[in-house]
Formats: C-alpha cells, structure tokens, sequence
C-alpha cells in the first residue's frame, strides 16, 4: 500500500508526517492565494522540498492531484479542501457537451486551414 504525501507509516499505524504536512498546507495556500500549478511547482523547487517520486522537482499533474485527493482533508481541513475544489472547478477550461462528453470550449484551428 502506497501512503498519499503528507502521511507516515509508524506500526500499523497511519500518522501524519508534520514536515510533508505543512508542505501540503502551504500548496493548498498557495493556491488559494492564486498561484497557479506550474507557480506552485516553481515555489517547491526553489525551496527544495522533494517531490512524492523523490524527484528534485514537481510535476504540475502531480500538484494538481494532490489538491484533487480527499485523504488531505485531516491535513488542510474540510473548507479549506472544498474551497480549493470550488477554485480548481473555476480556473478549468474544459466544458461538457449535451452527451457529457469533455470539451474544450474553445477550438483552435491551425492557421495553415482555411476558413469553412
């Protein structure tokens, strides 16, 4: 069994890990406070904190997993887990059609095409 960052093994016990801790509360504040992903990414790198892989630097999907992930609710609190939800639901550009199919709203065409 894989643990999510942020939580330790100590016996058969899951603890939260203090230091990972603070780190996700500080990605969930972070983003709250309008940083995007690849700020978010930038910000751990600068302070070298390890990603979950143990990679120098975070990936943007692994940010944005991590503030998707209901096991941080115990680390960061229930408002503030929904408030980043209501956030990641606003900042999304991906729309849903009549069949509920995801789609971009916007379409891009290439330049080489001509108009139709």
């Amino acid at each position: 069994m894989k643990l999510p960052y942020g939580y330790v093994l100590v016996g058969e016990e899951i603890a939260i890990h203090e230091e990972r801790a603070n780190n996700v509360r500080s990605i969930f504040e972070y983003y709250l406070a309008g940083a995007s992903l690849g700020k978010i990414v930038d910000m751990l790198f600068a302070k070298g904190i390890a990603s979950p892989t143990g990679s120098t630097k975070w990936t943007r999907a692994a940010v944005d997993k991590l503030l998707d992930n209901k096991k941080y609710i115990p680390i960061v609190g229930v408002d503030v887990y929904i408030d980043a939800q209501f956030e990641r639901n606003r900042r999304c550009n991906v729309d849903y059609d009549k069949a509920g199919h995801p789609r971009k709203t916007t379409r891009y065409r290439s330049p080489a095409l001509k108009a139709r």
